[in-house]
């Protein structure tokens, strides 16, 4: 039985911290017992890793933690870097799921691939499980990554938001000779430019190219865009417009529910969505959580796809994917003999998926037509879990769907645009970029412009949503810390 004591700083709804006092009772095996200045607040099994936080960057969601659907006060930070007793190194996957613990069990979504998705999983940070701008963090035990000796801190305490940006290039999948923008490239965004310029690199020896723009209100940010990789920037200043469609995939990182509108204006192709705001945008109102479920938002086809095109297709399950028939009009006839079609609203389906024997007990797809059925397919009880669509499932628009109001809806419907989403990604594929490329190990030391103890918290959310700063970072060595056997 271990036991740790602390003062943290939590994070409150009103936007404020409040210094609170931290015990971890237990140990990795049996379980930990976590109070807050006295009083039991999270009671956890086992395969959970007590590490020492190093290092712990300040991002956009952190920013925006307020906005939510998680309670407060909570100590949060997910992108952290720690240490074990031997001065070892950690990255940590911030997603507590029974696979990142190490348990066995019956999670359909844990056997299915998905943990990152599991129903049960509390997040770092986010959810529930105290985060790294607090001293010590209790991390799972297969979610912990060592961090290569030839990849500095700098880089590595940027592994979470890296790892994310890879992942959105891979969903994206630049095509030979498109343009792909970064709007908004600060904090996430030039991690994004980073990650497509080191794709762009690898793809260049077998003869595929594509071009990188950054798309930038602020002038001041370009030049070191281009540092990251970008082939070509713009500025978007009052005087001056870009014209619509201007590219063919364009990846909002702003952040800002204004960024997804503009992103729907200048794509083409596809419009790449990782902003985690909470807040109503495009008309949608749970646009935060079609991001958390890695969901796409695609046209339903006026006419039988050939095979192997239709859109869910791309989810590759292997069987006759589960459509969800939401939407006022009755499904074309050529359907029922492709995918398994349910009828009703989106709270009965949800319902009906809830009690399947075999699979995720989810649709694979959901046909809707209008910004509430979407919204419905996302969150069929509100902001709380469970969804009607499977994680990195689709939902369709219906050709007659109303769009009045939403530039998002009208065009997917009108000019096929699609919108993609991602957000965890692959911890050990960014490591392995990060050791096996000197130059990209450096990305620290060109982004990170601001560090603060972490006695200086407030200060450095204060500093953090300043147009003057890219990223900042919160380091450790303070707040009274304690530790006992």
């Amino acid at each position: 039985m271990t036991t740790i004591e602390f003062e943290a700083l939590d994070y409150r709804a009103d936007r404020t911290f409040a210094r609170a006092r931290y015990r971890y009772d237990g140990d990795e095996r049996s379980g930990w017992r976590i109070t807050r200045d006295g009083t039991t607040v999270l009671q956890l099994g086992g395969g959970y890793r007590l590490l020492r936080v190093r290092q712990c960057g300040v991002c956009s969601t952190d920013l925006a933690r307020h906005h939510l659907p998680f309670p407060l006060p909570q100590v949060i930070g997910h992108e952290v870097l720690a240490h074990d007793a031997d001065g070892r190194r950690y990255v940590v996957e911030i997603n507590a799921s029974h696979h990142a613990r190490g348990l066995g069990g019956d999670c359909a979504f844990c056997r299915a691939g998905l943990p990152t998705h599991c129903p049960e999983r509390i997040t770092l940070g986010i959810h529930d499980l105290p985060g790294g701008f607090g001293p010590w963090i209790l991390a799972p035990v297969a979610a912990c990554l060592e961090v290569p000796a030839n990849v500095p801190d700098a880089a590595a305490v940027l592994v979470e938001p890296f790892a994310a940006a890879l992942h959105a290039v891979a969903t994206v999948a630049p095509r030979d000779g498109e343009r792909i923008a970064v709007l908004g490239p600060r904090r996430l965004g030039m991690l994004v430019i980073a990650a497509l310029a080191a794709v762009r690199q690898q793809r260049r020896g077998g003869g595929a190219d594509f071009t990188i723009a950054a798309v930038a209100r602020d002038p001041a940010l370009l030049p070191l865009a281009r540092t990251f990789g970008a082939t070509e920037v713009h500025a978007l200043a009052a005087d001056a417009t870009l014209p619509s469609e201007a590219f063919d995939v364009v990846i909002d990182t702003t952040g800002s529910p204004a960024g997804l509108e503009l992103a729907v204006q200048l794509a083409r192709r596809e419009v790449h969505l990782k902003s985690t705001h909470g807040q109503p945008a495009a008309g949608l109102r749970y646009g935060t959580e079609l991001v958390v479920d890695e969901l796409a938002l695609l046209p339903f086809p006026r006419r039988e796809p050939p095979t192997g095109q239709a859109p869910w297709d791309r989810l590759r399950t292997g069987a006759r994917p589960r459509v969800a028939w939401s939407a006022a009009a009755a499904p074309p006839a050529w359907l029922a003999a492709r995918a398994e079609v349910q009828r009703g609203s989106a709270a009965q389906l949800v319902a009906h998926y809830a009690t399947a024997t075999e699979g995720l007990p989810r649709a694979d797809v959901a046909v809707v037509d209008s910004a509430a059925g979407v919204d419905a397919a996302v969150r069929p009880r509100g902001a709380a879990e469970p969804a009607l669509v499977r994680p990195r499932g689709v939902v369709l628009l219906h050709p007659d769907s109303a769009v009045a109001g939403s530039a998002l809806l009208a065009a997917v419907v009108g000019r096929g645009l699609v919108l993609s989403s991602s957000r965890c990604g692959d911890f050990a594929a960014a490591l392995r970029m990060l050791a096996t490329d000197p130059e990209l190990a450096r990305i620290g030391e060109r982004l990170i412009t601001h560090r603060f103890p972490a006695e200086q918290l407030v200060d450095a959310f204060a500093t953090a949503g300043a147009r003057g700063c890219i990223k900042a970072i919160v380091e450790h060595g303070g707040l009274g810390t304690t530790a006992g056997p």
